[in-house]
C-alpha cells in the first residue's frame, strides 16, 4: 500500500520530477566550480563549501512538489495526514511510504549532482578516481540521511510555520559549527575527501557516516510512527 501512496503522488503532482531535477542542476551550477576549486586547493580551508554541503545535502532526500512549495501558508503537509485519515489509511503505511520516497529522492538527486560535478569539474575527477569519489559521496549522503531524519520528524509531527523556524534553526546551528571548525582549522569536506582518497570504498568514515545516518533516518522514522499513532491529535 506504501507504493500505492508514492505512485499516486507522483500521478497528481506531474511536474515534481522536474522541479527537483531543474533544483539539482541550479545547485550544480551554484556550488560545482567551488567545489572543483576545493578540490583542487585541499591545503586550504574554505568555509563556504562545507556550508554549502551541510545546507544542501539533507535537502537531497525531498521532493519539490506543490505540498514542499506550499507548507509555510497552507500547512500542506499537516492538511496530507488529514486527507490520509479519511480514507482511511494505516499510519504505519503513511510513514513508510515518505521514508521510501526520502530515499528515491537521495537516490535522484545524489547521481544527478555528485555525477554532475565529477562530469564538469577537471580538478575533482584529476585527484580523485570513481571508487574514491563513491566513498566521499557516501559519507555526505550519510549526513543528508541523519539530518533529512528530522526534517521528516517535523513535516509529521508540527505545523508548517514551526517546521520552517525549527529548518532555520538547524541552519544557524549548522553555520555555526562551519565556522567554529573552520576557526579550528577543520574542514569536513577536507577530512572526508583525505579519507576518501586514502581509504577508497573500505573507508571507516564512509561505512561509519552511512550506518549512522542510515540509523538515525529509520530510527527518527519509528519514533515519527509512534508519536503519530500516541500524541498528535489528528481528529
Amino acid at each position: 500500500m506504501a507504493m500505492n501512496i508514492i505512485e499516486k503522488d507522483f500521478r497528481s503532482d506531474k511536474f515534481q520530477v522536474l522541479w527537483t531535477l531543474l533544483f539539482t542542476l541550479y545547485m550544480v551550477l551554484v556550488t560545482g566550480i567551488t567545489i572543483g576549486q576545493q578540490f583542487e586547493d585541499l591545503g586550504n580551508v574554505f568555509p563556504f563549501v562545507d556550508f554549502i554541503l551541510f545546507f544542501y545535502v539533507p535537502m537531497m532526500g525531498l521532493w519539490f512538489s506543490r505540498r514542499s512549495f506550499r507548507y509555510l501558508n497552507e500547512d500542506s503537509y499537516t492538511q496530507m495526514l488529514y486527507y490520509y485519515r479519511t480514507l482511511p489509511i494505516p499510519v504505519p503505511v503513511i510513514v513508510y511510504s515518505r521514508l521510501i520516497m526520502g530515499l528515491m529522492a537521495f537516490l535522484f538527486n545524489g547521481l544527478i549532482y555528485y555525477g554532475s560535478i565529477y562530469l564538469i569539474s577537471p580538478a575533482t575527477r584529476a585527484i580523485m578516481d570513481i571508487p574514491s569519489y563513491l566513498a566521499f559521496v557516501g559519507i555526505w549522503q550519510g549526513i543528508g540521511f541523519l539530518v533529512s531524519g528530522f526534517y521528516i520528524y517535523w513535516e509529521f509531527m508540527v505545523s508548517g510555520k514551526a517546521y520552517f523556524h525549527r529548518a532555520l534553526l538547524l541552519i544557524l546551528i549548522t553555520s555555526i559549527a562551519v565556522v567554529s571548525m573552520s576557526m579550528m582549522g577543520f574542514s569536513l569536506f577536507k577530512f572526508s575527501a583525505e579519507s576518501a582518497m586514502r581509504w577508497k570504498l573500505l573507508s571507516p568514515v564512509m561505512w561509519g557516516s552511512l550506518i549512522i545516518g542510515l540509523g538515525t533516518f529509520l530510527l527518527l522514522g519509528r519514533r515519527t510512527l509512534h508519536m503519530l499513532k500516541n500524541k498528535r491529535d489528528l481528529a
